[in-house]
């Protein structure tokens, strides 16, 4: 199929100013966790970038809403896979990574082998998964995680320790403490990922991003 086809069955990936290529995000109301804490002072989620900004431009919320409601379609992984492999080919080896979940989160365990499933399928990209659906990651062994994908427990607020026995991998976000791990270079490169491609990294246990 060509591009433009899959896309109007799923939608299109996201192009983030500040990442090396793609994206794909859903609508942050669908959040089964952000948007509790979403209304919860001192958690990152109260001040989620995704709900300002470009984010809440018409036609941006209606592709989100468009790729949310493709999820249940029976050949999204197939329409996702081969969405990605042609999206990625012209792009050079510096700029194989994507992020799952630009904005939204995991949705059910069912969703997450569907992208597990996505991951394997296109072995030649690296993947990024942030989440604080803890539940639904921890029930998943680190061995059955594709090889191509760094999954991370996302800390629930600013300025606490990253979280603990869910996952390997871990992010947090800092304003007035003291950094965890490796800190994000972004801040100090016009908000851009520029060379860095920690987030995507395994051998990186932990990342910490300044608070936006």
């Amino acid at each position: 199929m060509k591009v433009k086809d899959i896309e109007k069955k799923i939608g299109t990936l996201s192009n983030p100013s500040k990442m090396p290529s793609y994206a794909w995000g859903i609508p942050i109301q669908y959040c089964v966790t952000g948007s509790k804490l979403a209304k919860q002072e001192g958690t990152i989620c109260n001040k989620c970038y995704a709900g300002k900004g470009c984010y809440v431009f018409p036609v941006v919320k209606a592709m989100y809403e468009k790729r949310y409601q493709a999820i249940e379609l029976p050949e999204w992984v197939d329409y996702m896979a081969e969405l990605l492999t042609q999206k990625y080919k012209r792009l050079d080896k510096s700029r194989l990574f994507h992020r799952w979940f630009d904005s939204g989160d995991i949705q059910s365990h069912e969703h997450l082998m569907k992208i597990f499933k996505v991951c394997e399928l296109t072995p030649h990209i690296n993947y990024w998964l942030a989440t604080r659906e803890y539940k639904i990651i921890s029930q998943v062994k680190t061995k059955d995680i594709p090889k191509n994908l760094c999954p991370r427990a996302s800390a629930i607020k600013v300025d606490s320790p990253p979280p603990k026995n869910i996952l390997k991998w871990t992010s947090t976000v800092h304003k007035n403490k003291k950094p965890i791990g490796y800190v994000c270079p972004a801040p100090k490169q016009n908000g851009e990922c520029g060379s860095c491609r920690a987030c995507w990294s395994r051998s990186v246990k932990q990342v910490s991003y300044k608070e936006h």
